[in-house]
């Protein structure tokens, strides 16, 4: 390379003046005084010219404890077995994203155990989430889309996000740094996960006719379709296993992630004012939460109001705030940044918090009793005090977030999954049944 690769000058003249010089070419460092500069200086001697246009130099691969991998010392690593253990795709993202190129790697096979854990595992549980839903829904994403214009806040800034992730992975691969582009690509991967579906769990489970459900699909579908064209070239496989389940049904999309151009974002899609009423919404979740966390008041109990000092946020994005606090109203006093918190919880707001705990416990209960999360069950319960209270007060909330099509006082038939649920010091016997489907 370049000049004995196509045997030049004896053959093959048109094909080295059409691949000369090379756009880029990479090495390790410890080859800078020897194959660099070997091209370097032959392409100068030959052609007046560098043989490559760029570098991508890596360092050694040491082990966990910095040393030079050798056999006297015994501490090298079996690639093969690693890839065997944890996949080529996870073995290949540690290498991109764990250090900067030029940077020496300190391997130990945990690390890419860990890659598994904070990345992969995600991009796959959020990947199984869609495919999960979408069957039961029998979602087509062949049918029209709406305008992004037309979709809820939540779909319009993930979108928005989308759209600047393109760019700047594409700005860095350009610019022969992988590294940012497989950090970038890796933080927007735990914005689906953490935030967008987390938000937007409750979506799809509303009926078939919603729009704001199918609206829900559509972005998640595209959304996954694009990121894993952006991972294609850093996770071949495991991009190519999403793409190929997802994108060939559609008329005229190619069959493979690999054979299918680079993501291009619609202009409609990007909008930097919402991502950063988003960021701004995300951080005052993140004080708030803190603010909890000090008063010793777990997010599950309702609070009555927080007051913010910053501008008005706009209705949707004030009611993800809130909602995310757990509060049931926001007041907006001066532009000096942080909030407050109303800590005073009357007999209300406390009935409302062990409700929730009773959706959780319930939850729990038919997860433990293995039914499906579309099951709908039967609820029964026995016992008097603040929680049986709290299950009158608030029956309709709880039957809709445990599919409860029906809730007794008394005792459950036989067969049925049956629990003493104890919050707060406070005991209430629950029985669950599963309902026959139709």
């Amino acid at each position: 390379m370049p000049v004995a690769q196509f045997h030049y000058p004896f053959e093959n003249a048109e094909t080295f003046r059409k691949r000369f010089p090379a756009d880029f070419i990479s090495e390790g460092l410890d080859q800078t005084r020897g194959w660099f500069y070997s091209l370097l200086a032959i392409a100068t001697m030959l052609f007046d010219q560098p043989a490559y246009q760029n570098v991508i130099c890596t360092n050694l691969v040491l082990d966990k404890s910095g040393r030079k991998m050798s056999k006297s010392l015994k501490n090298t690593v079996d690639p093969i077995e690693i890839m065997s253990k944890f996949g080529a795709d996870a073995t290949r993202w540690y290498f991109y994203s764990a250090v900067a190129v030029g940077n020496e790697y300190r391997f130990d096979p945990a690390a890419v155990q860990d890659v598994v854990r904070r990345f992969v595992l995600i991009l796959w549980n959020t990947y199984g989430f869609f495919t999960n839903y979408a069957r039961l829904d029998g979602f087509d994403p062949g049918q029209p889309a709406a305008a992004a214009s037309q979709r809820a806040v939540l779909d319009r800034w993930l979108l928005a996000e989308l759209s600047a992730v393109i760019s700047d992975v594409e700005a860095a691969l350009d610019a022969y740094d992988p590294t940012t582009a497989a950090r970038r690509l890796e933080a927007f991967v735990l914005d689906i996960s953490q935030w967008y579906v987390r938000r937007s769990r409750r979506r799809f489970w509303k009926s078939e006719s919603d729009s704001d459900k199918r609206s829900a699909y559509q972005t998640l579908y595209e959304v996954l379709i694009m990121t894993a064209q952006l991972l294609a070239p850093f996770m071949p496989f495991l991009s190519e296993a999403i793409y190929r389940n997802l994108a060939p049904g559609k008329a005229g999309v190619p069959e493979s992630v690999h054979l299918s151009d680079w993501p291009v974002a619609p202009g409609d899609w990007s909008d930097d004012e919402l991502r950063r009423q988003m960021s701004a919404v995300r951080r005052l979740v993140a004080g708030g939460l803190a603010a909890r966390n000090a008063a010793g008041i777990k997010v599950r109990q309702p609070l009555r109001t927080v007051t913010i000092a910053e501008r008005p946020l706009s209705r949707d994005l004030e009611a993800i705030l809130l909602e995310e606090l757990n509060i049931k109203a926001a007041r907006y006093q001066g532009d000096g940044g942080g909030l407050t918190l109303d800590t005073e919880i009357s007999e209300e707001l406390k009935l409302e918090g062990l409700a929730r705990d009773l959706v959780r416990k319930i939850q729990e209960l038919r997860k433990q009793s293995g039914f499906a999360v579309e099951d709908r069950i039967r609820l029964f319960y026995q016992g008097d005090g603040i929680l049986a209270e709290a299950l009158e007060r608030w029956r309709d909330y709880i039957s809709t977030e445990t599919l409860a099509v029906a809730v007794a006082r008394g005792q459950a038939p036989e067969g049925a999954s049956t629990q003493t649920l104890q919050i707060e010091g406070h005991d209430l016997q629950v029985s669950v049944v599963r309902v026959a489907a139709r």
